[in-house]
């Protein structure tokens, strides 16, 4: 038989993969709150963002790789943060703008930010009102146009504004509350977070301090009007654990974690780079939280410290090699002492 050609995969195949098979069951649960819609509107993104690799990747000279699916997975994570209500068009243009940010920069490996989060970025701040309301869960929502859709504003609006929302524990665990399509079924995500940390993909040195500053920020510094302006950690117990109910079970806090910020091509590379990392995403990503009414404000968190994950590598780079000089130094003096008879 005459030998065939292997085809090389990208190097992060199988994380893209991965995270798209997660993306099944959290499009099965928004199919179940809201109707086809959902399935719809993610089926024009991962067309989409299939055209524009096509058309966009013979530009830089690589071209169309069929077995490199980043594309395709960011522009599932997009229809992921969106509102069930949004327009196609905001689709269309938030993924085109995704694949150019990654194309821009040489393609697959190489780009500085999460595509995924400037395409959100990018629609949160072109489109606020209709970023900003969601239908309610139970709602079949027609296929074709928004306009006599009813929608209501998520609870990071109630939260920023220093209030609690009403939600319950139950409903805020299986999704039946207003928000984005995929951020709101807690746990399937954690589901899903599990998986991919069998799999290889999640790096706990980026994930745990992210997640460590999320909660610990909040607790210690509660934003709450039932709270005076300061109190100690001890105090009012009971509101702050209500408090961080919301903060961990709603937005796209959990969802940020598991499948953002620990992306192969934009996270550092060493170990002490990513815990700062981590922190540092956690700092932003609650600053948002605070001042914002975005629910994903986790993707303005990864704009921002996503310019700092290649100088962390570095600086580690040169702390180790000092250090080893530090220590190749000692061990020449020591060698070089004379004996004492």
């Amino acid at each position: 038989m005459p030998n065939r050609n292997k085809i090389e995969r990208s190097a992060n195949y199988d994380y893209y993969a991965d995270v798209l098979w997660c993306c099944v069951p959290l499009m099965a649960m928004s199919w179940f709150y809201y109707g086809p819609r959902p399935i719809l509107l993610m089926l024009v993104g991962l067309f989409t963002a299939y055209v524009c690799d096509c058309l966009v990747t013979p530009l830089h000279g690589a071209g169309y790789r069929p077995h490199e699916p980043s594309s395709e997975c960011f522009a599932a994570l997009i229809v992921l943060m969106m509102p069930a209500s949004v327009s196609y068009f905001m689709v269309v243009a938030a993924v085109i703008m995704a694949v150019l940010i990654k194309e821009a920069f040489g393609g697959e490996g190489h780009y500085p930010f999460h595509p995924a989060a400037v395409g959100v970025a990018v629609a949160a701040l072109s489109w606020p009102n209709q970023m900003t309301r969601y239908p309610t869960p139970g709602t079949v929502l027609p296929l074709w146009g928004n306009d006599t859709i009813s929608t209501a504003v998520g609870m990071n609006t109630t939260l920023s504004g220093g209030g609690l929302p009403s939600a319950t524990t139950m409903n805020l665990l299986t999704g039946n509350v207003t928000g984005p399509l995929g951020t709101g079924a807690f746990l399937v995500i954690v589901a899903c977070g599990l998986f991919l940390l069998c799999r290889g993909h999640l790096q706990l040195s980026t994930l745990l301090p992210y997640l460590i500053v999320c909660v610990a920020v909040p607790w210690l510094l509660p934003n709450l009007n039932d709270l005076p302006a300061f109190s100690l950690p001890w105090e009012y117990i009971r509101q702050r654990v209500y408090l961080e109910k919301y903060i961990l079970l709603t937005g796209g806090m959990a969802f940020g974690g598991v499948f953002l910020i620990c992306e192969p091509v934009t996270q550092p590379n060493r170990f002490t780079s990513r815990l700062i990392y981590g922190l540092l995403l956690g700092v932003a990503t609650t600053v948002f939280r605070y001042n914002t009414v975005y629910e994903t404000g986790v993707c303005f968190a990864l704009l921002i410290v996503g310019a700092v994950p290649e100088w962390l590598d570095r600086v580690s780079r040169r702390a180790e090699r000092m250090k080893f000089m530090k220590k190749e130094a000692k061990r020449l003096a020591k060698r070089a002492k004379p004996e004492i008879l």
